[in-house]
């Protein structure tokens, strides 16, 4: 957090008229936790393994970083690093003494050999600034500015969802690897052949919609990953239809001769 930040937080907390329900009435106790780091001192490059909670676990290998908990599917590596610099550099804003975390989320960081080198326990965000989260320190309740928000319980958020580049696709699930073929809809999906980074030649294969929804099931390649994608990124993939051929026009009917006039009977 930087000192700008830190300044926004206490303003912000002194305007609220908040100040003494964050220290719990004990003034001199706040600056003795205050701007002080939050999570154990740790080495990135030492990580080898991030829990959070019982719902994402991620792994280095020799191909890279995974979510194990998402079937080994790839994660950004970039999102790892960022958000691992996030935990090296919270700090705490402000004291919350009293107030319970709320929602607990463990967070613990583990090398190759599967020590912990570090860990955080996370609470709830703050309910009423928009940024913010609560934290524990050493057993007291502690404020920090950014909501760490990819230490919850969706792992998508340290992966990249775009598995297309054109047409552009996005994936909203990975489907249950243990549905069978038949409910997938693989046999008689229709192909495409579809661009992915550098590759113009990658295929794609549309398959089933899922149970009670539009959202279609989706395979590349082959690869044991089943995607479940929007309806409208599946049509993307699909055959167009042959133009509809314009109907040749009827001659329009010539209109009844009108009969003869009868000659009067001055004629």
């Amino acid at each position: 957090m930087t000192t700008k930040n830190l300044a926004i937080l206490a303003a912000a907390a002194a305007v609220a008229g908040a100040a003494a329900y964050f220290t719990g009435g004990s003034r001199n106790k706040a600056p003795a936790l205050t701007g002080k780091s939050v999570v154990p001192a740790f080495e990135i490059a030492d990580v080898a393994s991030v829990e959070i909670g019982d719902a994402i676990r991620l792994a280095a290998g020799d191909g890279g970083w995974t979510i194990a908990t998402m079937q080994d599917y790839p994660a950004d590596t970039q999102k790892i690093g960022e958000n691992l610099m996030k935990l090296q550099e919270l700090k705490v804003g402000q004291v919350a003494r009293g107030r319970d975390l709320g929602e607990r989320t463990e967070v613990a960081l583990k090398d190759a050999s599967g020590n912990l080198l570090a860990s955080v326990t996370l609470g709830d965000r703050h309910e009423k600034w928009g940024h913010g989260r609560y934290a524990d320190m050493n057993g007291t309740t502690v404020l920090v500015s950014d909501t760490l928000d990819a230490f919850g319980d969706d792992p998508k958020r340290w992966c990249s969802t775009k598995i297309i580049d054109s047409p552009y696709v996005s994936f909203k699930e990975l489907a249950d690897p243990s549905l069978d073929e038949a409910t997938l809809g693989f046999a008689t999906g229709a192909v495409a052949t579809v661009t992915i980074g550098d590759a113009t030649n990658r295929v794609a294969t549309v398959g089933a919609a899922v149970a009670d929804g539009t959202d279609r099931y989706l395979r590349i390649d082959g690869e044991k990953w089943v995607f479940i994608v929007p309806k409208y990124a599946a049509d993307a993939l699909l055959p167009k239809p042959p133009p509809e051929e314009p109907k040749d026009e009827e001659p329009a009917e010539d209109p009844p001769a009108e009969p003869p006039e009868e000659p009067s009977s001055e004629q």
